[in-house]
């Protein structure tokens, strides 16, 4: 232990508190909390460490901490602490998709709409989550014909077109009372609570009636809303006549590793189930409870969570939700599985990663000694875009211990550079980026040869005096990495088969695409931003319809008339549309 850091421990306080860990470039690595601060952050620098956890100690130059009067808000603090800083240490939740909700909104004439966000903090009615995109947009589509709420955005002044099929209930043609409004929402609760049977049978004396009268195309959307509703409401891996939203978690952890399974309990049955596992630098119990909080702070908590051998009243207490441990029963035999499920997906996920971790440390180290320098855990690389001298953005990607680390991303629209200048633009960003660094990263890569790596010595090295290897990717006439040019203008050769070539191929294909996919945005938003703003008829709603739904100019000026109606754009202003494109 550095004698600095030792000394330093001395004076901690044996309160409980959150605990802030930094490396050489006063980077936040770390954040812990703990029932008392001078014992855990001691346990870190003294007897026996696993791997993982030596490898972040080695990492440590000093630490902060902050006091607080309870277990409890020292996890909420760790969790806006991680939030904020978004420590590479720390657990990132790696099952981070966002599932779709049905939402009513809270307004004067309430809409019902498909979001993948969930807020605590509005009075919007939420159902779901739905495991099923495609299965919650159809059942969206069935409420808007069975159960119609408002459909155009704001009230227009005249009835709109889906007041006229008869999927608007009307407040753009006549006054809707809220008695009617709390009927309609009443019905559309019940169905989405899973009494279906009504709407079931609606919709099969509907595909009946299409079939006799040979419509069978349309026969065929109704029978797939029939199957949506069965898929999302009614036909779940586990059943019963309980519509009480649950979560049901289990656990295993073993050496460094901690694995976390979840089903989720909605709508009388399982419908998903979520994986995550973590390194362990901490009691498995600490990571749990902090998983458990940074999951539920953005995602919809239930009635109920079920979970064993955690103190049920802290974590009850914290999430504001009924915490079970189940002893017997149905319950138990769930928690059983997921533990089960647990244990073998780690055993097998761990054999995985040592193999991928071991190859990616041999690769590192390998490619450290060709380049020159000591380690390259922290890589930056930079790549520009631009076509015809137009719309010129450049971007940063960051890889660290080998793998993608989206948090140190980041996107530059160039602003000083005029037509297109490589050279130029790549100093630019340079100079942006590191002028006011956060961070420093073990190696700098730009996309380009001698040329470029003098652009970034003239900014790193010269100009802000930052003691950091750079190398340039310099590309063959067929746009492949043919060798490595260092900032000591050595060419270094490396075998196309190589694993060192094919880690820094997938760095170069990671940035490129980054690049292209920014300025492709950047790109077709300013040409949106050109003509369509000079058409009477066309604001930020249709302009955005438009966007969405055509890939240029000719596109529109192209399409079928009725279909620019259908997606809401009046006929006038269609015709107008028309002319002026």
């Amino acid at each position: 232990m550095k004698k600095y850091l030792a000394e330093k421990i001395k004076l901690i306080p044996e309160n409980p508190g959150c605990y802030i860990y930094k490396n050489s470039n006063n980077d936040v690595i770390y954040v812990g909390k703990a029932k008392n601060l001078k014992n855990r952050i001691k346990s870190y620098f003294v007897g026996a460490q696993n791997k993982k956890t030596q490898i972040l100690v080695s990492n440590i130059y000093d630490f902060e901490y902050i006091i607080v009067n309870s277990e409890k808000e020292a996890l909420i603090l760790e969790n806006n602490l991680i939030k904020q800083y978004k420590p590479y240490y720390n657990i990132k939740l790696k099952d981070d998709k966002s599932y779709p909700y049905l939402v009513i909104t809270n307004e004067e004439n309430p809409r019902i709409i498909l979001s993948r966000k969930y807020s605590n903090n509005n009075k919007n009615i939420y159902f779901g989550p739905y495991v099923d995109i495609k299965s919650a947009t159809k059942i969206k589509n069935i409420i808007d014909k069975i159960y119609p709420l408002r459909k155009c955005n704001p009230v227009d002044k005249r009835p709109c077109m889906y007041y006229q099929i008869g999927e608007c209930i009307g407040p753009c043609a006549k006054k809707i009372s809220k008695k009617q409004y709390d009927e309609q929402i009443n019905k559309i609760k019940s169905f989405l609570n899973g009494n279906i049977k009504d709407v079931i049978n609606k919709l099969e004396q509907k595909r009946e009636k299409y079939i006799l009268n040979l419509e069978f195309e349309q026969a065929g959307i109704i029978h797939q809303f029939i199957e949506a509703i069965n898929i999302s409401i009614s036909n779940q891996i586990i059943n019963d006549n309980i519509n009480i939203d649950r979560d049901y978690i289990g656990y295993y952890y073993e050496g460094n590793y901690l694995c976390v399974q979840m089903f989720l309990y909605r709508f009388g049955g399982i419908i998903e189930r979520k994986v995550e596992y973590f390194n362990l630098y901490v009691d498995y119990k600490e990571t749990l409870y902090s998983y458990l909080v940074q999951y539920y702070s953005i995602n919809k908590l239930p009635k109920e969570i079920y979970i064993t051998n955690i103190d049920t009243e802290l974590i009850g207490n914290l999430l504001n939700v009924k915490i079970i441990e189940p002893k017997i029963g149905k319950n138990k035999k769930i928690i059983d599985t997921l533990i089960n499920n647990s244990k073998h997906y780690l055993k097998n996920e761990l054999i995985i990663k040592q193999e991928k971790e071991n190859e990616i440390l041999k690769t590192l180290e390998n490619l450290s000694k060709k380049i020159g320098i000591k380690s390259i855990f922290n890589i930056d690389a930079f790549d520009n875009s631009n076509i015809m001298g137009r719309d010129a953005v450049s971007v940063k990607v960051n890889f660290y211990n080998g793998e993608k680390n989206t948090y140190k991303y980041k996107k530059f629209k160039v602003n000083t550079v005029d037509g297109i200048n490589d050279i130029e633009t790549t100093k630019e960003v340079l100079y942006r980026n590191y002028k006011n660094y956060d961070y420093i990263p073990d190696l700098i890569i730009v996309d380009g040869g001698e040329n470029h790596v003098s652009a970034a010595i003239e900014i790193i090295h010269n100009k802000l005096n930052l003691n950091i290897k750079i190398i340039g990717l310099a590309k063959n006439d067929k746009h492949k990495t043919e060798y490595i040019v260092t900032d000591d203008f050595e060419i270094i050769k490396l075998d196309k088969s190589s694993k060192e070539y094919l880690f820094l191929k997938n760095i170069q294909d990671e940035v490129h695409r980054f690049a292209i996919t920014y300025h492709r945005n950047i790109k077709t938003k300013n040409m949106f931003n050109n003509k369509l703003d000079t058409i009477k008829g066309i604001g930020m709603r249709r302009k955005k319809i438009l966007l969405e739904n055509f890939s240029s100019f000719d596109d529109i000026k192209n399409a079928d008339t009725n279909m620019l109606v259908k997606l809401g754009i009046p006929l006038n202003i269609v015709y107008e549309l028309k002319e002026k494109l």
